[in-house]
């Protein structure tokens, strides 16, 4: 019964973090979701920091069991990029204070140094392979591929934060999945063109767009997934 309690904590938590941001949200808050009262709360996590941690340890683990991989396809990357768009929607409290949590909590500093060392290393072994396999073409200059692996990495992991600031200026919706292949096509070969126009042709339904919702009592924005009209 604990260990499930402990859970719905969790899971709560997550939910109004996305949901009201994770300064507004208090322990009361949490408690009186759940129906259960301070002190049940409080015998699992007995401070918000504590909550917290034990927030962002499941999340650590459930990047971990996604199994990123650098020997996929054209369609292999995409479906990743797809994966991991899931994950920064599950958590979008995180990602949209992607730089202010860890100056709050050095055990966030320390998960996401190792986080961002595997993407990076994940986009560079994959340029390589597609390289190899003739895919992609040759680098222009050594360490081209090395940049293109950093833009990735910073939209897939500060982009939240930059699309809701965008998405005040701009005339239409962008998906940030047009983002980051617009990064990647023109380093694609003839072979690699065909493959990704394969993908795209071959699935009829058009990719989930990263939207702003204004969906929080203090008139925040929300990253959502919206539907091909963007309703």
């Amino acid at each position: 019964m604990d260990n499930n309690l402990r859970d719905k904590i969790l899971e709560t938590s997550i939910e109004l973090f996305n949901k009201n941001g994770y300064a507004y949200v208090t322990l009361r808050d949490i408690s009186d979701a759940l129906n259960i009262s301070p002190g049940n709360l409080t015998y699992h996590f007995k401070k918000k920091q504590d909550l917290m941690i034990g927030v962002m340890a499941r999340q650590y683990e459930e990047y971990q069991n996604l199994n990123f991989s650098a020997e996929v396809s054209i369609q292999g990357l995409n479906q990743q990029f797809l994966i991991l768009s899931a994950f920064r929607e599950k958590y979008f409290f995180y990602f949209s204070s992607f730089t202010e949590l860890p100056k709050l909590y050095p055990e966030i500093a320390n998960m996401q140094i190792k986080v961002v060392n595997d993407f990076y290393t994940l986009f560079t072994d994959t340029f390589t392979i597609f390289v190899n396999n003739g895919i992609m073409k040759e680098e222009l200059y050594a360490g081209q591929y090395e940049d293109l692996s950093i833009s990735l990495l910073s939209i897939n992991m500060y982009g939240t934060q930059e699309i809701i600031l965008l998405q005040k200026f701009l005339p239409k919706q962008k998906s940030i999945f047009s983002i980051l292949w617009s990064l990647i096509l023109p380093h694609l070969t003839k072979e690699g063109m065909d493959m990704y126009s394969r993908m795209t042709q071959g699935d009829k339904t058009p990719p989930p767009q990263l939207c702003c919702k204004q969906d929080k009592p203090n008139g925040g924005l929300k990253e959502s997934i919206c539907d091909p009209q963007g309703t």
